[in-house]
């Protein structure tokens, strides 16, 4: 298993002293575990030594969470990682940089002096620091970003989190949507209203379920698979909504079954819900009316009417021979089970029609009452004539005179 090694240098400190430089320039903007992961393998150095193991188990973290942890500040210009083979890594502790250092270099200054205007002009009171200019700088560097979008980036994070908005939720967004190959100021700009209409249209729908609160990423996530994924418009969702009235505690997974049931069947437009609600209610009422025709007290239950959906549309059964299955099932033990097995074997037999299906019934019931008429056996067998010396041997007695003249 990889491991990750601390590397002691004899020039660096022997107790754990944490350089002010490090607090106030590094820690605010860096994540909790980064920071716990720092300040423990700087407590390493004053020991014979640690590795990765020490770290994660005692900060109960796990391995990944340790190398992702020196991947940051190694970035930060912190740590210095050596990697070795088998995904090792061995960490050297740097000095902590002066705060003329902390700043951006007079080169980056320079060079990015029209981003700094830019941002300056969408961050109001928000100062940022120079890790911070660093990381947004990395965004054009290594994911090649335009400066526009660089600072359309920082005015949506700022929008949406407010002025204090922490540099790794804007580090995440422009992540995402340099994995989407968004880059450019205008891709930028509509990717956002994309997404507000789609955190819109999430929020619509917990609107309407009096929940008020702001949409999680999941849920929205899931209304941009229905809209965006699946074709569905807001007036079609709108209509499904109807069918959860009767739920306790609605939520975007329900909402969700709902919408897959429409989508596998084609219906994601507004009418084509109507229609399938209208088909759904009218399976509803033949299955309740089967049920009671075969004699059963039980209601018909969400695989019962997918049994009668796969009849009408697979089998093309129509109701009146569903019926008719129903009513000859009624006297059985198992009603139901007896309608499937009926059904089966008309739809092998290419009995597809009320009338067919009676004659095959009719045809049915009288080879059984000619099978079930009884018959003297003796006929079945051919009689054997017997001899009056036959008849003695076995003991047949006439009555006759056995005396000759």
């Amino acid at each position: 298993m990889p491991t990750t090694a601390i590397l002691k240098d004899s020039a660096l400190c022997t107790s754990t002293i944490i350089d002010n430089r490090f607090i106030e320039n590094y820690m605010p903007e860096a994540p909790e575990h980064a920071v716990k992961v720092y300040l423990f393998g700087l407590m390493l150095l004053s020991r014979s030594g640690g590795d990765a193991d020490d770290i994660a188990s005692a900060l109960s973290l796990t391995q990944e969470d340790v190398d992702e942890a020196y991947f940051y500040w190694e970035k930060a210009g912190l740590v210095h990682i050596d990697r070795g083979e088998n995904g090792n890594i061995a960490v050297r502790y740097l000095s902590i940089p002066s705060p003329a250092n902390v700043i951006p270099s007079a080169a980056n200054e320079k060079r990015y002096a029209s981003l700094v205007e830019k941002l300056r002009a969408v961050l109001g009171t928000r100062n940022l620091s120079g890790a911070e200019l660093r990381r947004i700088y990395d965004w054009i560097e290594v994911y090649h970003f335009d400066e526009d979008a660089a600072a359309e980036i920082v005015a949506h994070c700022i929008a949406i989190k407010g002025a204090r908005v922490h540099i790794n939720y804007m580090d995440s967004v422009a992540k995402r949507l340099a994995a989407d190959s968004i880059l450019s100021h205008g891709d930028v700009i509509r990717s956002f209203e994309n997404e507000k209409l789609i955190s819109g249209g999430a929020a619509s729908i917990l609107k309407r379920w009096h929940i008020s609160r702001r949409p999680t990423d999941d849920e929205i996530a899931l209304y941009e698979k229905w809209t965006k994924g699946w074709g569905f418009t807001d007036e079609a969702i709108d209509i499904a909504l109807g069918e959860m009235v009767a739920v306790d505690r609605p939520n975007f997974k329900f909402l969700d079954a709902v919408l897959s049931g429409y989508h596998e069947r084609g219906s994601i437009t507004s009418e084509g819900i109507k229609e399938a609600m209208r088909e759904q209610d009218m399976i509803r009422e033949l299955a309740r009316q089967a049920f009671v025709r075969a004699g059963m007290k039980r209601n018909a239950n969400m695989n019962d009417r997918r049994q009668f959906e796969f009849w009408l549309k697979e089998y093309g059964m129509n109701a009146e021979l569903i019926m008719y299955a129903a009513e000859l099932s009624s006297t059985k033990g198992t009603p139901f089970a007896e309608m499937k097995k009926l059904i089966e074997d008309w739809h092998k037999r290419g009995i597809a029609s009320y009338a067919a299906a009676k004659e095959d019934a009719e045809h049915r019931k009288n080879e059984k009452e000619s099978a079930g008429k009884s018959v003297n056996p003796a006929l079945r067998y051919k009689q054997r004539k017997y001899t009056k010396e036959d008849l003695k041997r076995i003991g047949v007695d006439f009555g006759e005179d056995d005396d000759e003249d």
